[in-house]
């Protein structure tokens, strides 16, 4: 019966830690509110909806790598994937 119930807590403990682990999607977060609050920290969005009409994701990738090397904590994963979606709307 102690190995029953073990096994029973080694299991939830394993499902629980790996939903935590599964972290937030870029669905999680409003990539045009984070340009908005993040990159207009040091550029005004004007600058950033006139590149928009012109970089393509490989451009914006570049770009948005390069501001996230210059500021620790700028955005996580998620975030970065959802500012990149919003950047390549049209």
């Amino acid at each position: 019966m102690k190995k029953f119930r073990l096994a029973i807590i080694i299991a939830v403990g394993g499902f629980l830690a790996f939903g935590v682990t599964q972290g937030a999607s870029s669905q999680d977060y409003d990539g045009e509110s984070l340009v908005k609050t993040r990159c207009s920290q040091c550029h005004n969005l004007g600058r950033v909806e006139a590149a928009k009409k012109v970089k393509d994701r490989a451009a914006w990738e570049q770009t948005v790598d390069r501001m996230i090397s210059k500021r620790d904590n700028l955005l996580n994963d998620a975030e970065r994937r959802a500012v990149l979606d919003f950047l390549v709307q049209k």
